[in-house]
């Protein structure tokens, strides 16, 4: 007669899975949730003073914005509706406007939008008006009727013909209301930084009260927008009194947008508004940001902001710095910069070293497992220097992690292995005192105390890897190393579902599968990887006794094919780490039984496969 399943097995992994989930959303309710509502409080009260202190404040260098629907301008109109002066360097190329001084043509000559090579740069910045349109511009407020003396619309002339570049900077100058006149010098570095420095002279009589501002916005979600609970994507920034990051996503902004289109919010309430001293604030997407950075040292107000416009909405991260006096015939001096790229992590962790920056390269989404994600990524990162492949990194960090934990694992099986073999006796004892719960309990913790076993000795360790493995995928979801970068055979894109899909035999039949179908399309897209995971899934589980319940049992079963189906849409990059994982977890539990002396649901499988092959005909 074949040893029932040990219940206190299903018991262990039920109580690893409630402790995993009590830490998780404990650690949220006593520590994050408390940070959030102290947080909001805050802003609630800044929010009122400032309503309070300056009743129906404009967004500042902004005209009106339209109340009905209008269609995006094609781009290429909208750049030849006003005169630019050229930017170029090895990772960015574009123009700047002159009116404004609007930096609204940016893109990236190392990144395409599709992995083909001819394919088109990656546009971070577009005219106001066009489709997918974001920008960001720099002025000056005047303290009497807090009206722009440079703004979005304000004409520039240039200096200097251009165009800019890392050893060429540009002079702008323009005339403000009043006798003031402003001459901006943009510069740019060989990565993704802008520095914009104003001399601010006043050419009149008396004194003027001038302060600065700087504004990054978005008309609609950005193009290559999609919704992922993983990875931030909206209004970012660490700022105010105690800089902290504050982070607002898209689908948030909207919902902000839309109550003040209803009525049901002021028009001059913003998402956040918070006072402090330096710091930086700006719009991400996945992949790509683009952030102001004051001078560290200017007190000033910053905020998030998003507005109906035009039938888009209208998504902004701004800021408003102190006002300060220039005498008759003096001048002062002001500087800040802009960050617009690819948020790669040695760059912005350069800046954030270099200038100061507080928490700069938190514009990546590390995730509460900071402390975890961050050593992964350095990790991944020294092994594709190393072997020039980021496939190959992704197994090797998944080794070192295996390595790192087998004491812990290692413990775990064993402890599991023991409970194995009591399993004829628990059985026994449930058995016999089938009626009777009570003393059930007593001999099952009279044989724990016999056999010199701990029932929580297999449970406890389980929860170590959770937030070591939940890093790990966080690193490979939200760095942009994966993006574009091929493993081996037809993966051409770790940062892509696998192309291949059984329909067309693995792309072995000269058509493409209807991946793209709602609903079915996931059925369709089932390449080599996402089975080959669903193999080792499979393997994975069939090291374990089914549960003794049938309904479990089938739920059991169909867990690795449910699994498969949910993991084919996944990037490919994330599939091959949890396939390998899967296989080296299989290799390892395997050996850890067999030395325990247990026999594994696989040896019966394979011993029975091999009977039925020997039996004679």
């Amino acid at each position: 007669m074949r040893p029932g399943p040990s219940g206190a097995d299903n018991r262990n992994l039920l109580l690893a899975m409630v402790l995993a989930m009590g830490i998780l959303f404990g650690y949220d309710a006593l520590v994050l949730k408390p940070m959030r509502d102290a947080q909001r409080r805050e802003i609630a009260l800044r929010q009122e003073q400032a309503a309070k202190a300056a009743p129906g404040q404009t967004d500042p260098g902004e005209t009106a914005r339209p109340s009905g629907p209008l269609a995006p301008v094609p781009r290429e109109t909208l750049m030849a509706a006003s005169a630019r002066i050229p930017l170029n360097s090895a990772n960015l190329d574009g123009s700047i406007s002159l009116i404004g001084a609007r930096l609204d043509d940016v893109a990236l000559r190392a990144y395409r939008t599709q992995l083909a090579p001819e394919s088109p740069e990656v546009t971070l910045l577009s005219p106001r008006g066009a489709a997918f349109a974001a920008d960001a511009f720099f002025g000056w407020e005047e303290r009497e009727i807090i009206e722009s003396l440079a703004g979005a619309s304000t004409p520039w002339q240039a200096l200097d013909a251009g165009p800019l570049t890392p050893k060429t900077p540009i002079r702008l100058v323009t005339e403000a209301r009043g006798a003031l006149r402003i001459i901006r010098t943009i510069s740019m570095d060989e990565d993704f930084l802008f520095t914009i420095a104003d001399r601010v002279e006043n050419l009149g009589n008396g004194p003027r009260y001038v302060r600065p501002f700087a504004v990054t916005r978005r008309q609609g979600l950005p193009e290559s927008y999609k919704l992922n609970g993983i990875v931030h994507q909206g209004m970012t920034g660490v700022f105010g009194a105690k800089p902290v990051l504050h982070e607002t996503k898209f689908e948030a902004a909207k919902k902000h947008a839309k109550e003040k289109a209803r009525g049901a919010r002021q028009a001059e309430s913003r998402i956040i508004e918070l006072d402090g001293k330096g710091g930086w604030m700006g719009l991400t997407d996945h992949y790509w940001l683009t952030a102001l950075i004051p001078d560290q040292n200017e007190t000033l107000t910053a905020y998030y902001d998003s507005n109906p416009d035009g039938g888009r909405d209208d998504f902004r991260a701004t800021y408003r710095g102190s006002f300060r006096e220039i005498a008759p015939g003096e001048a002062i001096l002001y500087s800040q910069r802009l960050f617009v790229g690819a948020k790669r992590a040695e760059v912005l962790k350069r800046y954030e070293t270099d200038l100061a920056i507080p928490q700069f390269d938190k514009a990546i989404d590390w995730g509460n497992f900071w402390f975890f994600t961050r050593p992964v990524y350095s990790l991944i990162h020294w092994f594709f220097k190393l072997f020039g492949n980021f496939g190959l990194a992704i197994m090797a960090v998944t080794v070192v992690v295996k390595l790192c934990l087998f004491p812990l694992v290692n413990h775990t099986y064993k402890a599991m292995g023991k409970m194995r073999l009591l399993a004829p006796k628990m059985k026994e004892i449930q058995e016999r005192f089938a009626s009777d719960k009570a003393r059930q309990q007593q001999e099952t913790i009279a044989l724990y105390q016999r056999e010199k076993i701990n029932p929580m000795a297999g449970c406890l360790p389980m929860l170590v890897p959770i937030p070591i493995f939940f890093a790990l995928y966080k690193v490979l979801t939200v760095t942009i190393e994966l993006r574009h970068q091929p493993f081996f055979g037809w993966i051409k894109d770790l940062s892509a579902p696998d192309p291949t899909s059984w329909v067309n035999l693995f792309g072995l039949l000269p058509f493409t599968a209807p991946t793209h179908l709602p609903l079915i399309g996931v059925v369709f897209a089932l390449g080599v990887w996402p089975l080959l995971y669903g193999l080792t899934q499979w393997g994975t589980m069939a090291l374990n006794p089914p549960p003794p319940d049938p309904i479990q049992a089938r739920i059991f079963q169909l867990m690795p094919i449910l699994f498969t189906f949910m993991f084919a849409g996944l990037a490919a990059g994330l599939v091959i780490y949890w396939t390998w994982s899967n296989l080296l977890t299989m290799i390892q539990q395997y050996i850890i039984m067999r030395r325990q002396g247990v026999e594994t649901e696989l040896d019966k499988f394979i011993a029975k496969r091999l009977k039925r092959a020997g039996a004679p005909a």
